[in-house]
């Protein structure tokens, strides 16, 4: 079953405005084109544990998310809705870029690179069932990603205003694989400890599986997450400005 996926994100309301003078600007006939762009990204990421609202950018450290939805999987693994909401995800300013590819006259960003640790801190909701096991409860949860190999396609199309062009980013294909997963769920069952327990047990014990039934979802969230990100700031930095 494809998971269905529904996310808000808080972003500032901006205004047009250049880039700050501390990000890297890269030229469009460079032919290390996508070297530079890859280090500017990189560098780009490491000064976001501040909001830059001038230019649609929030702080991702954390990055504050409102609402995360990730459907059922299948009926054999994780057949439970999962609802976050007020999340806080730390680490992925800390990406490490390892491949970019700027294809401008097909209007397409693919990239790749590895987060070493997403801890994602949200109040939850679940319903349903985990390997068959029943699964209920809300509160507080706390779920890491380790050694995460990521990868986005993005293409986009150029947008015309007042004389200059903007961005506008469809994430199409965001991709997200963690080495290690854990979960903690507080107060399943309404607060039982050993039913609780034992849930949050199995859910380690078969961790890559269960991750691996609802990954789609995870990747989806995140994607729509960077999509509403990067529109944020390229529906005020031109490409031009961006890339002089």
């Amino acid at each position: 079953m494809k998971p269905a996926v529904g996310v808000l994100l808080l972003v500032a309301s901006i205004h047009a405005a250049k880039l700050p003078p501390s990000f890297k600007k890269c030229n469009r006939k460079d032919p290390n084109l996508n070297q530079c762009i890859l280090q500017a990204s990189e560098d780009g990421l490491r000064q976001l544990t501040k909001p830059f609202p001038s230019i649609g950018l929030p702080s991702f450290d954390p990055l504050e998310v409102t609402e995360l939805t990730i459907g059922a999987g299948s009926d054999a693994v994780v057949n439970l809705e999962q609802k976050f909401k007020d999340c806080k995800l730390y680490g992925i300013d800390k990406t490490t870029f390892s491949q970019f590819e700027a294809d401008f006259p097909n209007k397409n960003f693919k990239l790749a690179g590895v987060i070493p640790e997403i801890k994602m801190l949200c109040q939850y909701e679940l319903s349903g069932k985990v390997l068959l096991l029943p699964v209920v409860g809300q509160g507080p949860s706390t779920i890491i990603l380790k050694s995460v190999k990521v990868a986005l396609d993005a293409p986009f199309e150029e947008i015309p205003k007042d004389g200059k062009t903007y961005f506008k980013f469809s994430v199409t294909n965001f991709s997200l694989d963690p080495e290690v997963i854990s979960f903690d769920f507080e107060n399943l069952f309404n607060g039982d400890k050993t039913l609780g327990d034992n849930i949050n047990k199995v859910l380690n014990d078969n961790s890559k599986e269960v991750f691996a039934d609802v990954k789609d979802g995870y990747a989806k969230g995140i994607g729509l997450i960077l999509e509403k990100i990067l529109n944020s700031m390229f529906t005020k930095v031109s490409i031009e400005e961006a890339y002089d």
